[in-house]
């Protein structure tokens, strides 16, 4: 993560996607990437902090993408209804 000027330093980690926590390494899980903390409690405060803004993170994506979709479907409108138009005074001549 990049930190912006003057802005908050970018929280650890805040740039992978955490999916479980656990207080020791399963054995189905040794093949993976980890990350270790100094206390459990730590872990889970961490866990939870970032899936709470991944959360956030994806409504306003998921906001975002739903404000282009309904603007495309204005000016698609708009462009019809032009279109309507000047083909109804092109008749009138």
């Amino acid at each position: 993560p990049t930190q912006t000027p003057g802005g908050p330093p970018p929280a650890p980690h805040s740039d992978k996607i955490l999916e479980e926590f656990q207080p020791h390494l399963l054995l189905q899980h040794s093949g993976r990437p980890r990350i270790s903390y100094p206390a459990f409690s730590d872990a889970v405060d961490e866990f939870f902090s970032l899936a709470e803004g991944q959360r956030l993170a994806s409504r306003a994506e998921a906001a975002e993408a739903a404000a282009v979709d309904r603007l495309d479907r204005i000016r698609r409108d708009q462009e019809r209804r032009v279109e309507e138009l000047e083909a109804g005074m092109d008749r009138r001549k």
